[in-house]
């Protein structure tokens, strides 16, 4: 594979700048963004719960991500998603960070 993330008992948190999450045809939703540890593209096992007060994401993997900024994708984060869809044979896919955009600015006006 391209994307070498260490397994979840070795890296159990990623905090995650530029991010978008996106859906895909079968209704899994991904992280995308910047691993601010390594700078690398980084995607996501699908989101099994969102928690808004705190901006982080618990995985299926059961790794949490903290998100940072959302700015925008960075063109790396966009590369791994691409690279990643081909991968895991994803047909469509949509960016739904709009829907979490209200939390965000919640969250960095509380902190």
């Amino acid at each position: 594979m391209f994307w070498q993330t260490p397994d979840v008992a070795v890296k159990p948190e990623i905090d995650l700048a530029c991010w978008a999450v996106v859906e895909t045809d079968k209704g899994e939703r991904h992280l995308v963004g910047i691993d601010l540890a390594t700078g690398a593209g980084q995607v996501s096992s699908a989101i099994a719960v969102f928690d808004a007060s705190a901006m982080e994401f618990r995985t299926v993997s059961g790794r949490l991500y903290r998100m940072r900024d959302a700015s925008h994708l960075a063109d790396d984060a966009r590369y791994a998603w691409d690279r990643w869809a081909t991968f895991n044979g994803v047909q469509s896919w949509r960016d739904v960070t709009t829907e979490y955009k209200p939390a965000m600015e919640a969250y960095l006006r509380s902190h």
